[in-house]
């Protein structure tokens, strides 16, 4: 069984569809986000099991999960999903035109983009416990970026790794009222969107399941990730 701690976990959903983003950062009270890495004869498994998420108002146009970590983190984890893979990979790591800047909502700021790479994937699921149910997507994208704050940023402060995979829109009926209500420190509610304590939180889960292919492709870039 192989762990790995990262600085942000985040679930996005499109606001039409009535469900909240999840989050949850390592720097805030009581939150851990961690990784388990598992496998099978036929996947392997990145897990975020009984995490702590802020459920916040949301004003994206976007279904996805973002996990953001340090470039010691992600080499970490790129080792052991080189390690945990089953055979090495011929998967074609291609480089991503992508520029989220284009489709920015709300007041933050993103980040600079160093440099960005996509790899082929398959599956991953996400759920809260006030309701939000993401489906498994069986084809698309893993977006790998190396990443640098922005002069406004608060939270990121150097370079970070971020994967964002695309989901399929949320399912389920949303329970705000099951969240529980908790009082933050000032320094933790987001500026410019008039957040306010008490905020409410929840526990989820997520998984993320790969071939062996395709994890030994993605560890071995996290495992380049400095210099790729």
């Amino acid at each position: 069984m192989n762990t790995c701690r990262v600085r942000k976990i985040q679930l996005l959903s499109d606001r039409s569809s009535g469900h909240p983003i999840y989050y949850c950062h390592h720097e805030d009270e009581d939150h851990d986000p961690c990784l388990l890495i598992e496998s099978d004869r036929d996947y392997v498994f990145i897990r975020a099991r009984e995490t702590l998420y802020k459920v916040k108002r949301n004003p994206q146009t976007k279904n996805r999960v973002d996990i953001y970590m340090s470039l010691e983190q992600a080499v970490y984890l790129g080792r052991h999903l080189v390690k945990i893979a089953h055979h090495d990979s011929d998967i074609s790591i291609q480089n991503s035109n992508t520029n989220p800047n284009l489709n920015a909502q709300g007041n933050m700021k993103l980040p600079n983009i160093v440099w960005s790479k996509s790899i082929r994937h398959a599956g991953i699921k996400a759920r809260s416990r006030i309701g939000s149910e993401f489906p498994l997507k069986e084809s698309g994208y893993i977006y790998i970026d190396l990443e640098s704050p922005h002069s406004s940023h608060i939270k990121m402060t150097e370079h970070e790794i971020h994967i964002g995979i695309d989901l399929q829109q949320p399912t389920g009926n949303v329970n705000i009222e099951l969240a529980e209500l908790v009082w933050v420190p000032e320094v933790e509610l987001q500026r410019g969107t008039n957040e306010k304590n008490p905020l409410r939180r929840t526990v989820g889960d997520m998984v993320i399941r790969i071939d062996h292919t395709t994890a030994s492709a993605m560890g071995k870039l996290l495992c380049e990730s400095v210099n790729p």
